[in-house]
């Protein structure tokens, strides 16, 4: 069994100082997989984030996670685009 950390890297950044006891990097993936669901849902328009996982102090994979605000300059942010979704 090894420790995995899973520190998340953008605008609101976590790290994760306790770590989870894995039996292997597969099982690690897995659980990377599932935060990154967890944590999609707070994504906003135009930010990124990373997930790393970290294995005896090494980085072994990192997910990234990058949007763009194509509508910038055309008044169509995303309060704007709930007031004209409940206008339809």
């Amino acid at each position: 069994m090894h420790i995995y950390q899973f520190h998340i890297g953008g605008l609101r950044p976590f790290h994760d100082g306790e770590g989870m006891e894995l039996p292997d990097a597969e099982t690690a993936w897995a659980e990377a997989l599932r935060l990154v669901r967890d944590v999609e849902g707070a994504l906003q328009p135009g930010e990124s984030w990373s997930l790393d996982v970290v294995e005896d102090g090494t980085t072994i994979f990192r997910i990234n996670l990058a949007t763009a605000d194509l509508r910038i300059g055309r008044d169509r942010g995303p309060a704007e685009m709930m007031k004209r979704s409940k206008a339809l």
